[in-house]
């Protein structure tokens, strides 16, 4: 049985539980195990902390990935943000005069970092580590649903020039082994406005968001699936927020873990979907 540290980041226990009750219903089912992270922080932020104070970031995510390590655990990670951080972070690491100018800092709360471990996408981990005909035999309710696919922009990173469509490749492939149709745009790649709703609302608003829940709407969609909390949390927000501009929508956003965990047969009322702000509870009443 293969064994990660679950790092679960901020907004999934925060706002999303039903994502980390989705990922510890599939793993039971496709025999993975989780370890606890327990005592870990936030990854930080893969922008704003690091222009704020490099080595207090740094610090903090070298922290994080000690406790994995001693663990001898390899992380999985559930949101695209807090997978560039410490990926990245991990390969900072391995720099000689970085791992020794941040050790110093953790040598004074016990811990060290050697990086021996890797940081995970869920993607990359049921993709390549279980495999899409591993998935397709635990679906359980086909689902035959007709999905857009919003990858985030921190999903797209590679490292020394690899293939940038790797990971959202992957992410398509997995939802299409529930037995759903993925439905493309040409604005697939744009960011949902996460990052600049923290400086402008309303331009996140209506150039970001706006165009794609457009586009979906004309293309008939049942529901966006993404694989990060962050993308997550604009999509339904930002739904209720539009309002105030005479936008009205109504599409359900749920993580792929979820879209999973309904396909496997979980019953919605033990994903603990009521937690959404968009019409994901009326989606899985469809699924049955």
């Amino acid at each position: 049985m293969k064994k990660y540290a679950l790092f679960l980041g901020c907004m999934i226990p925060q706002r999303l539980p039903s994502a980390e009750l989705a990922t510890r219903k599939i793993f039971n089912s496709l025999e993975l195990e989780i370890a606890e992270m327990a005592g870990y922080t936030c990854c930080p932020d893969p922008i704003l902390a690091r222009l704020m104070d490099r080595k207090v970031a740094l610090s903090m995510s070298a922290r994080n990935l000690s406790i994995a390590e001693k663990q001898g655990l390899d992380i999985v990670v559930l949101c695209n943000g807090c997978f560039e951080t410490l990926w990245e972070a991990n390969k900072e690491m391995k720099h000689e005069e970085t791992s020794k100018e941040i050790n110093e800092l953790l040598a004074k709360i016990g811990r060290k970092y050697n990086g021996t471990i890797n940081v995970r996408h869920i993607v990359e981990v049921l993709h390549g580590d279980v495999g899409i005909e591993a998935i397709k035999k635990q679906v359980k309710k086909p689902l035959g649903l007709k999905l857009a696919v919003h990858y985030g922009c921190h999903l797209f990173r590679e490292e020394n020039g690899g293939d940038i469509w790797r990971k959202p490749k992957q992410f398509e492939e997995l939802i299409s082994a529930t037995g759903a149709e993925v439905v493309h745009s040409d604005i697939d790649q744009l960011c949902c406005g996460f990052p600049t709703s923290q400086v402008d609302e309303e331009f996140s608003l209506k150039h970001n968001l706006l165009p794609k829940l457009e586009r979906y709407q004309q293309m008939g969609v049942d529901g966006v699936v993404v694989v990060c909390p962050a993308c997550n949390v604009q999509f339904e927000s930002g739904q209720l927020a539009l309002r105030r501009y005479g936008a009205k929508f109504s599409i359900p956003c749920l993580h792929l873990v979820e879209l999973l965990a309904l396909a496997f047969g979980v019953p919605a009322k033990e994903l603990s979907l009521e937690f959404h702000r968009s019409p994901v509870s009326q989606l899985a009443a469809r699924i049955g």
